[in-house]
């Protein structure tokens, strides 16, 4: 499959559409308006297209208009494969972290899609601020032309699945005959809509189910999207619903320890974390995978001292959980 990072940047030059598109002309009389979400690429020197967006990007720094919005595609074969060190110690990440190959791995994942009745899957992660937007998609399961038209067309800013799913990791069960007489009065937005439900239906998208899954910076969210091209909903029972969850964490946890640091999502934690020697020893017992009384006992602690260092470096690494804590800490104590 072609890397779509190579072509974006030549997918999103053009200017938004409505209103936006004609105020971002008139001002700009030399028609040469930027486009909302100018895309980047982790790779410029494979891609004519991402070295003028990079060209352009450096441009607008230096002129004092920043961009406003960037976008990266991102592959199972750039996550790679976890360290034989780092798999038994993340059991929460399950069978994805056992895998020899990034290929292996994309196997299983598209035969658990079929398994479950699905066709088709993305993971995005975005980062939002008050001047700026990144995203961060996963594109080994989805096609190129559907990634092309989604983007290209501005989809992503109104897709009401992703605005109607719930923040905490309900999952959201949607279909394009719902969406359809759901669709908004006002003429602009809903020729929008009803182009994207089109464009679902066209595709092979009739039905599936959307989770967000929260992440501990509060700016930052990921989505979830399992397509299916069966129209009726009823097929999605209460059992294919949970199997569908307990995937969806699955992949979220994976990406989300292995994925970040190659997709720019944050910076290594290592590199801004300073700890005492202390710190470093009760660390270095969780990844291990020593219990509490066991490091106590060991560095000659109280279970309360533990439990206190322990909250300090989930702290510190932010993490919300002891498993998160192990995955991101492999690294540092390696």
């Amino acid at each position: 499959m072609e890397h779509e990072c190579d072509t974006l940047p030549h997918w999103l030059t053009g200017s938004p559409q409505g209103e936006a598109g004609q105020a971002s002309a008139a001002g700009n009389p030399a028609g040469s308006a930027q486009p909302a979400y100018p895309a980047g690429t982790r790779r410029p020197v494979k891609s004519a297209h991402a070295a003028e967006a990079s060209k352009a990007s450096s441009t607008r720094t230096a002129t004092g208009a920043a961009p406003t919005g960037f976008l990266t595609l991102f592959t199972e074969e750039e996550i790679g494969t976890p360290s034989p060190a780092a798999r038994p110690a993340a059991p929460v990440i399950g069978p994805l972290g056992r895998f020899g190959s990034a290929q292996d791995r994309i196997d299983f994942v598209r035969r658990r899609l079929r398994q479950l009745g699905f066709d088709s899957f993305s993971y995005s992660a975005t980062r939002t601020s008050s001047h700026h937007k990144s995203m961060f998609v996963l594109s080994s399961y989805e096609s190129q032309s559907w990634l092309t038209r989604y983007f290209r067309e501005r989809y992503f800013e109104l897709d009401p699945r992703v605005a109607l799913a719930s923040p905490t990791g309900m999952p959201l069960l949607w279909n394009t005959a719902d969406m359809r007489a759901e669709l908004p009065r006002a003429q602009m937005r809903s020729e929008r809509l009803g182009g994207l439900i089109d464009m679902l239906e066209a595709s092979g998208r009739k039905s599936g189910i959307l989770t967000r899954m929260p992440l501990p910076e509060p700016e930052l969210s990921a989505s979830l999207c399992f397509n299916s091209e069966i129209g009726n909903p009823r097929w999605m029972t209460e059992s294919i619903v949970a199997e569908t969850l307990m995937f969806a964490h699955t992949i979220h946890e994976f990406i989300w320890t292995h994925a970040k640091s190659v997709i720019g999502i944050a910076p290594a934690q290592q590199q801004r974390v300073a700890l005492s020697e202390l710190q470093h020893a009760v660390l270095k017992a969780v990844v291990q995978g020593q219990r509490d009384k066991e490091i106590a006992y060991f560095l000659g602690l109280s279970p309360h001292n533990v439990d206190y260092h322990l909250r300090r470096l989930r702290q510190l690494f932010k993490v919300r959980n002891r498993v998160q804590l192990i995955n991101v800490a492999q690294a540092y104590v390696s």
